[in-house]
């Protein structure tokens, strides 16, 4: 059944980090099977994440809200379509059993996926889930079943001349040629149907963590457009950007952001969307963690501060997170020891 597929089809939903974690694996997949057609289902929100990627022939994409409203009508409409293209083999790289189930009902023959507390059982070959590791193992996991050997574990993303032209053009426009910059992202960690606010580390600690920094770097704050407004509030609280040292690049399409990102000497955020891209981009990155566990998120390459708090993490396996009054694994962190880590990378 694995010789000579024909048709293949990767399934991975989610934010725009779940989706990077996995390229390591379409890489090694299409390596293993070179004539297949590989097609990947994921939802609008993360699919940017796949354009230009060579190893992915088709994207399809769907509106996120049809899974988390549970849209019974548009679901059903999805998995017509999927039917229609009979594929041969299906990665199911979400650890619901709901994905699980989509996939058989697509009347796809072979189907791999995770077993999270017993929700694989309708898949044809599973991997044990149980959050202990780093996702990207996991995914590489599925990998081995198949004795394909990993040697490069990179999450990529690939840009095109156009988007390297658009930072350079950035870069001038803002007078940052040949600064040593430092890249900053304060916000994001927004997810389709879900606002995962707590990881983020409090914009008074940005604030300050900024206000020492820019004596000596050039800072460019990073985001989507929803975090323009934070950005904005941040810089107006700066004391010394009177040279503008502090850029708002908020609102970029993900490969802008890569691009101009690929110019900074060190990346610093919490757990994001951006962290994912920064690591995708060969960034220096120092992460910041709580509610989220570094082991199961963080780039594999990283410095990570966290505090060792009895309740941290506390975002499960099926991405709960338990209720917080006090936010204390955040608020813990203090700017002093992300400037010596800082120093320590630059």
């Amino acid at each position: 059944m694995l010789k000579e597929p024909k048709k293949i089809l990767i399934i991975r939903s989610g934010a725009v980090g779940d989706v990077l974690m996995t390229t390591p694996l379409v890489k090694a997949v299409r390596k293993r099977f070179p004539k297949a057609k590989i097609s990947y289902l994921v939802g609008n929100w993360s699919k940017d994440v796949l354009k230009n990627n060579p190893y992915v022939d088709s994207i399809i994409s769907f509106n996120d809200s049809i899974i988390f409203k549970r849209d019974i009508l548009k679901i059903l409409a999805l998995i017509k379509k999927l039917r229609r293209e009979k594929f041969d083999i299906c990665f199911i790289l979400d650890k619901s059993h709901w994905w699980n189930m989509l996939a058989y009902a697509c009347r796809i023959k072979t189907r791999i996926g995770f077993n999270r507390n017993g929700e694989g059982f309708i898949n044809t070959l599973s991997v044990d889930y149980k959050g202990e590791k780093n996702e990207l193992e996991y995914y590489l996991d599925i990998a081995k079943l198949l004795k394909i050997k990993i040697k490069d574990k990179r999450l990529e993303l690939f840009l095109t001349k156009k988007e390297s032209q658009f930072a350079n053009g950035f870069i001038n426009k803002n007078n940052l040629k040949n600064k040593r910059i430092i890249g900053i992202a304060p916000g994001a960690a927004i997810n389709p149907g879900q606002k995962l606010l707590l990881k983020r580390w409090p914009k008074d600690k940005y604030t300050e963590l900024i206000n020492k920094l820019i004596k000596n770097y050039n800072i460019i704050l990073f985001g989507g457009k929803e975090d323009k407004e934070l950005c904005d509030s941040i810089i107006s609280s700066i004391k010394n950007n009177s040279n503008n040292k502090l850029v708002n690049a908020c609102g970029m399409t993900l490969q802008q952001s890569a691009a101009l990102m690929k110019k900074c000497s060190l990346f610093i955020t919490h757990d994001s969307g951006p962290m994912h891209i920064a690591d995708a981009a060969g960034m220096p990155i120092i992460a910041l963690f709580g509610p989220t566990g570094p082991k199961r998120f963080a780039p594999l390459k990283s410095i990570v501060i966290r505090k060792n708090l009895k309740c941290s993490p506390c975002y499960d396996i099926y991405g709960r997170y338990k209720k917080c009054k006090h936010h204390k694994c955040m608020e813990l962190i203090n700017v002093e020891e992300v400037l010596r880590a800082a120093k320590k990378l630059l």
